[in-house]
């Protein structure tokens, strides 16, 4: 079917979702497919789900945090096979997923769901895992485009970033993708874009996706995000989600009246959901079906091997592996109620989950178990009773351990809690819960020979716990973790992982501090001061000292490289290596080549992350590893130009264990046309800015306002700034608070609809992220999810009033 087979009202329809999660069958006259939540599994919920745990028992895989430390293409996509599997048996069309948005700051809640701080990495990884569930015939959501990476405001926020940093940094993944795996949806996020909301940005959706990058797909809303829905079609957004419960058919009639809005422009997403829905479309119609346990059992397995892939070995003072013990001491709650995922739309409904504890007696090891603190208890930045008591007890039990001059080992198990990071929110500090900060620092009192395995799903200060003899880090590994962690600790398995993303030292040592999740409820501009100096490219350029840099991860086994060679074969260049296992193990290597920048009067970064793969080997045993670079290996983008374009001068090809690390270094001399004059501005000289960086480095300042609107190009100044005469249903309740009070009396009814809803504290993180939703998202998707208790006439009322107008 197509758009010249239906009436108007049908069209309008169709560019609206059935329900939260199927697009509109018009009465049965085409088919409905199913939209499910990823991207470490299926999260698939039927139409009168009531919560996000309310979905059919699937695999939770390793979060995108973890399995992006693989460095392994091939791994991502068996699991995104894998996935695809599991959603076509459930009748599932389309895994809402892969996420690929940058790493910005280690406090955005939602980094469990990304790859990588690197465009390259995320981009390479995304495709692996878009090839792999298309090619079981579901169809993927590429998210959330563009420029997402804090959840503080995340419907309202407007981040401005220079168009150089946004397309070499935010937008570079998103084109890898559509370039070379062809997503067959990409998700239009919820925030604002240089000051235009992305389901609107026709810049985004049609100038750059579809011109630019050819893009032949379908593109929907992110739940919520679209407000204007005539504008949004007419920018090329083709699919609005969830179903807006008639809410935006009048106004999509009025911008086709006013001309706002184009019918080409609304046929084009009719046919859009029309090719979709057949390319799509379940050869079973009977609806959400559950999977079967042959199923689950054999996915758990792969799920265990993804995660001791991925897991990344951070220290080791000859402690690990350990020499068969008989017993050991496990101390942290984290050990015995397992976190293997982050909170939020991703939560997987999983079967009852094997901890630590479990997972050592499998093995046939005795356990001595001390919860050592409560990893559900919410962190009021001081030791309780309860907590002294839980540490008194582990800290007792130790010592009568060493009185005895046992050898046993003990292992502590800890990290960030449900309570600390979560969709919907930020975390504001890079501290750990003060309760394991008091158990760690009461340990080191009494013996540093400890072995400390990290739970998480992004970097945290651990500066209360290096004194460890071994650290081990799992992030969130899915629902096999602890099996997969204990392999690794007795030696059955050697950690492969290296780190997608830098360790800190300290928050005020991150590029974007002072400028992440800072914004307040009438100016709402993230301005994105650092450009294109995001994680590694930061700390690397300017010198600042990291915790674990990019890259890092240890082994239980030793590689040497040997014999690198580059070639080139037009605008091709291949890096080739000899890596020999020199240890009396198996184990992985990732290869990793970097390319040292040739110094030129622009901004840019010190040296990039520009190719990789990994590569088995037996003891003794030899391989050669080619690798290709990027395209874009010598390129910058130009803005004047509108495109890339290649730096002539001298590049180091450098093959390191990470960053930093050279283990092989060769120089390549390339000779293009120079880039654009306007990209010359000796004000902002690499080595110039170096300098003025290490004069503020003892400073809680980075790259100034000032700065960052040199380079930016314009004025940033309150691009969002709101207040009486110019809300709309775009602005939020907490931002109309202030001015109404009907608007404070449904946050005071959200509070109380959220508790009995969840049937959970407001500070659990499910509870916590549907208030923040009420609170903090736009309201008009308060009013449309909100099941006809908000009506579309008491928004407006809230709007009138906060505007000082006459309320209707």
């Amino acid at each position: 079917m197509t758009h010249t087979e239906m009436t108007l009202d049908e069209k309008l329809e169709l560019v609206k979702g059935m329900g939260s999660w199927h697009t509109n069958d018009l009465g049965g006259k085409i088919p409905s497919i199913h939209l499910s939540d990823g991207p470490h599994g299926l999260r698939a919920q039927g139409e009168n789900a009531k919560s996000n745990n309310d979905s059919i028992v699937a695999n939770c895989f390793p979060t995108a945090c973890a399995s992006a430390c693989s460095f392994d293409r091939n791994l991502i996509n068996t699991m995104a096979q894998a996935i695809a599997t599991e959603a076509k048996t459930a009748n599932v069309s389309v895994l809402l997923g892969p996420g690929v948005n940058m790493k910005r700051s280690p406090l955005c809640g939602r980094n469990f769901e990304y790859f990588s701080e690197d465009p390259y990495l995320a981009g390479e990884l995304a495709t692996a895992y878009v090839n792999g569930v298309q090619k079981q015939g579901v169809a993927t959501s590429l998210k959330h485009f563009a420029a997402n990476s804090q959840e503080t405001h995340r419907m309202t926020s407007n981040s401005v970033i220079d168009e150089r940093a946004l397309r070499e940094i935010y937008l570079r993944a998103f084109e890898k993708v559509v370039k070379n795996a062809k997503p067959a949806t990409i998700m239009a996020s919820y925030n604002l874009l240089n000051g235009k909301p992305a389901c609107e940005n026709s810049w985004l959706l049609t100038d750059v996706l579809r011109k630019e990058w050819g893009y032949k797909g379908l593109v929907m809303s992110d739940w919520g995000a679209c407000v204007d829905a005539g504008a949004c079609i007419e920018a090329g957004m083709d699919l609005e989600m969830p179903d807006s419960h008639g809410n935006h058919k009048e106004q999509i009639l009025l911008a086709l009246k006013e001309g706002k809005l184009r019918e080409e422009a609304l046929d084009t997403a009719v046919d859009h959901i029309c090719q979709l829905v057949q390319d799509y479309k379940p050869v079973d119609k009977s609806g959400l079906k559950e999977l079967p346990n042959e199923m689950l059992d054999e996915n758990s397995i792969l799920a265990e091997k993804i995660s001791e892939e991925s897991a990344v070995l951070l220290k080791n003072e000859n402690v690990l592996p350990l020499n068969k013990p008989r017993k050991v001491i496990i101390v942290g709650d984290l050990a015995q109620k397992m976190r293997v995922q982050g909170g939020g739309s991703s939560h997987i409904h999983t079967r009852k989950l094997v901890n630590i504890i479990e997972a050592f007696k499998e093995e046939g090891i005795q356990t001595i178990f001390y919860r050592g603190y409560d990893s559900e208890a919410k962190d009021i930045g001081e030791v309780t009773s309860s907590d002294k008591i839980l540490a008194e007890a582990a800290i007792n039990g130790i010592k009568k351990e060493l009185d005895a001059k046992s050898d046993i080992p003990i292992l502590v198990f800890g990290g960030l809690t449900d309570n600390a990071e979560g969709e919907g929110y930020d975390r504001v500090t890079l501290s750990l819960p003060t309760n394991q900060r008091n158990l760690y620092r009461q340990l080191q009192d009494v013996t540093e020979n400890i072995i400390y395995v990290s739970f998480g799903g992004a970097p945290y200060d651990m500066s209360d716990i290096i004194y460890a003899k071994a650290i081990l880090g799992m992030y969130l590994g899915g629902e096999s973790v602890a099996r997969a962690a204990v392999r690794l600790l007795l030696g059955k398995g050697n950690p492969s992982g290296r780190l997608a993303e830098t360790w800190p030292m300290a928050l005020q040592d991150t590029p974007c501090y002072n400028n992440f999740g800072r914004q307040n409820n009438t100016a709402d501009d993230v301005p994105y001061t650092e450009s294109i100096y995001t994680g590694y490219r930061y700390y690397d350029s300017f010198e600042v000292p990291v915790r674990f840099p990019f890259g890092y991860g240890l082994s239980y086994t030793g590689f040497i490289y040997s014999n690198m060679d580059v070639t080139r074969n037009g605008e091709k260049v291949t890096v080739s290596v000899d890596i020999t296992n020199i240890g009396n193990v198996k184990g992985k290597e990732a290869v990793l080549v970097f390319v040292k920048n040739s110094s030129c009067e622009l901004i840019r970064a010190n040296r990039e992350l520009r190719g990789f793969d990994k590569v088995e080997l037996e003891p003794g045993e030899t391989k050669r590893v080619s690798v290709d670079l990027d395209d874009r290996a010598f390129e910058v983008y130009d803005v004047n130009a509108g495109a890339y374009v290649t730096i002539p001068g001298k590049y180091d090809i450098e093959i390191s264990k990470y960053i930093g690390n050279v283990i092989l270094s060769k120089p390549i001399e390339i000779e293009k046309e120079n880039v654009h004059n306007s990209l010359h501005n000796s004000e902002y000289d690499i080595k110039e800015l170096s300098s003025y960086q290490r004069d503020l480095a003892a400073t809680a300042n980075r790259f100034t306002r000032d700065d960052f609107e040199k380079i930016y190009g314009e004025s940033i100044s309150d691009f969002t700034n709101v207040g009486p005469g110019h809300f709309t249903a775009k602005n939020s309740l907490s931002q109309m608070a202030p001015y109404s009070s009907k608007a404070r009396f449904w946050l005071r009814f959200g509070k109380v609809a959220t508790r009995v809803m969840t049937g959970k504290s407001i500070n659990d993180p499910e509870a916590r992220m549907m208030y923040e939703g009420i609170s903090e998202g736009n309201i008009d998707s308060v009013c449309n999810q909100s099941g006809g208790i908000v009506s579309a006439k008491t928004i407006q009322n809230i709007i009138a009033q906060a505007n000082k107008e006459e309320s209707r």
